[in-house]
């Protein structure tokens, strides 16, 4: 007795003692909490710190790059102004003269004396013997005039016949645009053409030159041609440049409101839809050449416009020294712009294009197809035709063969689950026949699902065992077994029915899937039909590429030009 007493009071204090451990784990299980919420709260204190460091910084370096911009940037004018500063006096002068030769009211002596000073002030750029030169010519003193072009041209040769090719052409002649304008073209690398001269070949195919000038860029254009043709891979080149330009005007025309039966039920309709639109590029393409060439053409006042202000730019555009420069400046802008964001500045400044370049044979495609993006007039679009005559004609005719040749042989069709296909759309007996005997065949093994199963034999032992208890005078039983048996008969007699139903099912099966077969046998007739039209086509879009002729595409001359007069 006196043990168990000890036991439960031994048992007593352990009691204790765990509880007031559990207690005090709990307490450093609330401190441990509690630290957790301290550490969370100053992850969260330094992160914002962070975050405000950070700010910091890139403010504090933004500020730099603004302050460090706006120094080079006035260090970066200060060169321009004092090595190239007249530079913009002479741009200035020019642009005055010019104006004042239109109108005739500045004397010549006046503008001797003001070329000819702008010419010791700039001894380095070309624009100003030009000037000299161009005052020389008003004033019939072919001595100096000639000196002063001699030095222009060894200044900037290309600057110079272009510009001499412009006055030329705002004084209406004829002769002497056309020579400066073959000197300038000769000059061109045909597989990086400048913005300038893109401008020029299409004023030319607009009719804003005269008739020799004209031929004399035509011909410039062919030996361009000649010239880039002898390059190994080119007529590759042009073919597969040609092939994607076709292939931009595939039409992605959906048809399956015309052929509601192949779009849902046949397997390869999106091959047969595709096809249709190859072959409809036949019908686009000819459109888009009848467009071109059978539409009348607009007037060249806006290319007439462009020739103009490009000798505007031409006199006031930086010069080839200066350049560099003014690469920097504007990029100091930009970054002072964009609040010291280096990044986004050089971003920026990257979309800003100095100086456009594009091949000679790219321009004539992007202005054949894509005259809406790349600003070609009808003129120009017409002259790029007749010059890619021998490419277009190739690409198309690769795009045919490979129309024709992707052509697929059959339709597939899936009808439920039957499947078949056709070549022409003129096997209709053979394949109602197949559709027929396959649901024929389903018929059969959905009817011979269709008879009592396992339940009703175990069911009809059943009640033919309950139903002998009667002998023994067990009533009930024999009263079960009569209702299981009743059952099992009444399904029996049940089964006719529901195979009549399958019957009945089946036959309305046959004749909706039998209606979808002929309704995509008589639409595939109909699409092979619709193929070959559109496929014809290529005959007459091919003839059409033939017969553009390639000098006849240059467009006459419509307006007088401004004649520069001299006023001595």
């Amino acid at each position: 007795m006196s043990e168990r007493i000890i036991q439960t009071a031994d048992l007593s204090a352990i009691s204790g003692g765990l509880r007031t451990l559990s207690r005090n784990i709990e307490d450093v299980g609330g401190r441990i909490d509690k630290v957790d919420d301290t550490v969370t709260i100053t992850r969260k204190e330094l992160f914002d710190l962070q975050a405000q460091f950070h700010q910091f910084l890139d403010t504090y370096n933004r500020a730099t790059q603004v302050s460090l911009a706006e120094t080079r940037l006035i260090k970066i004018r200060q060169k321009l102004t004092s090595k190239f500063g007249h530079y913009g006096d002479v741009r200035r002068a020019a642009v005055g003269l010019l104006q004042a030769t239109d109108i005739s009211v500045v004397h010549t002596a006046t503008m001797r004396d003001i070329t000819e000073e702008l010419m010791v002030l700039t001894p380095a750029y070309w624009l100003a013997p030009a000037l000299v030169a161009l005052a020389a010519w008003l004033r019939d003193d072919q001595p100096l005039a000639q000196r002063a072009l001699g030095e222009a041209l060894r200044r900037d040769d290309e600057k110079t016949s272009l510009f001499f090719a412009l006055i030329s052409r705002r004084a209406g002649r004829g002769n002497a645009c056309a020579t400066w304008l073959d000197r300038f073209l000769g000059q061109q690398n045909p597989m990086q053409l400048k913005r300038q001269t893109i401008i020029l070949i299409n004023a030319t195919a607009g009719g804003v030159f005269g008739p020799n000038v004209q031929q004399i860029c035509y011909e410039r254009l062919q030996a361009w041609i000649g010239e880039l043709s002898d390059r190994a891979g080119f007529v590759e080149e042009q073919r597969a440049q040609w092939r994607e330009a076709l292939l931009s005007k595939i039409p992605e025309d959906q048809h399956g409101a015309r052929y509601p039966h192949l779009e849902r039920l046949c397997t390869n309709w999106a091959a047969l839809n595709g096809q249709l639109n190859r072959a409809g590029l036949n019908t686009v393409f000819l459109d888009h050449m009848r467009e071109i060439f059978e539409s009348p053409l607009p007037a060249s006042t806006r290319l007439a416009e462009a020739v103009d202000d490009l000798l505007t730019h031409l006199v006031t555009d930086h010069d080839a020294a200066e350049l560099p420069l003014r690469k920097e400046e504007v990029r100091l802008q930009s970054i002072i712009a964009q609040d010291g964001r280096v990044d986004i500045a050089e971003k920026h400044l990257e979309r800003e294009v100095f100086e456009e370049n594009v091949s000679f044979t790219q321009l004539l495609t992007n202005a054949a197809m894509h005259a809406e993006r790349s600003g070609a007039s009808r003129a120009s679009q017409r002259l790029a035709f007749a010059l890619s005559r021998t490419w277009v004609h190739n690409a198309f005719s690769d795009l045919t063969i490979e129309t024709r040749r992707n052509q697929p042989d059959t339709a597939h069709l899936q009808i439920g689950n039957w499947t078949g296909q056709t070549h022409d759309g003129t096997e209709e007996k053979a394949l109602r026949s197949s559709l027929e005997q396959h649901i024929h065949s389903e018929c059969l093994a959905a009817l011979a699902l269709v008879k009592l199963g396992p339940k009703h034999v175990i069911c009809g032992i059943l009640g033919v065992l309950l139903l002998l208890s009667m002998f023994t005078g067990n009533f009930i039983f024999a009263f079960i077994g009569a209702a299981l048996l009743a059952w099992v008969f009444f399904e029996y007699r049940g089964l006719k029915k529901k195979r009549d139903m399958v019957r009945d099912s089946f036959d309305r099966r046959a004749q909706s899937e039998k209606a979808d077969l002929d309704g995509c046998l008589a639409e595939y007739v109909e699409w092979l039909r619709d193929f070959a039209a559109r496929d014809a086509v290529a005959t007459q879009t091919s003839a059409y590429i033939d017969a553009i002729a390639p000098d006849s595409h240059l467009a006459l001359r419509e307006e007088s030009s401004r004649r520069i007069l001299s006023n001595s």
